[in-house]
């Protein structure tokens, strides 16, 4: 597994301080969102978002989802190397750990300080350590380290940092908790939406229509035909809610 720099506090040169900004601007776009089948998101600073994963899912193609979660192929070790940093918020809250039977929350951090975004386990990290037949259990303080974040700081051309985005990492993230994988991890709950108001309705798929496009334009394994499928629904739904609101 390739390991990252060793973190320093010295500041960015300009090429990684936009990687950077990029990356804190979608996360703050990202977490703004409802309606997700899989997780939940609540943007705690400009530099924190809480993810929140659904640990079971009842998957209605198991083949298609063991081919995907062999295309992420995650190593969800702990950063235990060059001294990685320590959590920001070692005792997680009532609200982010409310839950350890139905759900598994992380909190991701694009702290400028780091140089690079950072996942910390904010619950379920017995769950974590059994499910993917860790031995011993998992530090609190260190971050996870993820093959999306993993790639964000290599320098393999096939494989550029700039490609790596939020939703790589959200995905990696609901592949590595919910059992069994579901096939479209970054799939949109419509049942949920149906309990939205109108106005809610509204916003919540304009938002969601301009986030899912802009995932379908990126080079990666997540812009799928079921993220396009979700997309005309989505769109369809906005239409027909705006027409009421008329």
């Amino acid at each position: 597994m390739s390991v990252c720099s060793s973190v320093s506090r010295t500041r960015l040169n300009v090429p990684d301080k936009r990687k950077m900004l990029l990356f804190a601007n979608q996360m703050q776009e990202v977490g703004c969102l409802v309606g997700f089948k899989h997780f939940t998101l609540r943007l705690r600073t400009s530099e924190e978002l809480l993810v929140t994963v659904n640990n079971t899912y009842k998957e209605d193609n198991p083949s298609i989802a063991s081919t995907t979660l062999d295309l992420v192929n995650f190593d969800p070790v702990m950063s235990d190397r060059e001294h990685p940093p320590s959590s920001p918020c070692p005792v997680p809250t009532p609200e982010e750990g409310e839950s350890e039977e139905t759900t598994t929350t992380f909190l991701l951090g694009c702290y400028e300080t780091y140089r690079r975004p950072y996942v910390w386990l904010r619950s379920g990290h017995q769950r974590l350590v059994d499910r993917c037949e860790m031995i011993g259990t998992i530090d609190r303080d260190s971050p996870l380290e993820l093959q999306s974040l993993t790639r964000y700081c290599s320098d393999d051309v096939t494989h550029p940092s700039s490609d790596v985005t939020v939703w790589d990492v959200l995905a990696e993230l609901v592949l590595l908790t919910t059992e069994p994988p579901p096939a479209n991890p970054l799939a949109v709950d419509h049942a949920f939406l149906d309990t939205l108001t109108p106005q809610q309705q509204s916003l919540g798929c304009g938002a969601l229509l301009h986030s899912l496009y802009s995932l379908l334009c990126h080079d990666t394994v997540w812009a799928t035909s079921s993220v396009l499928e979700d997309i005309k629904h989505v769109a369809l739904r906005h239409v027909h809610t705006l027409q009421s609101l008329q």
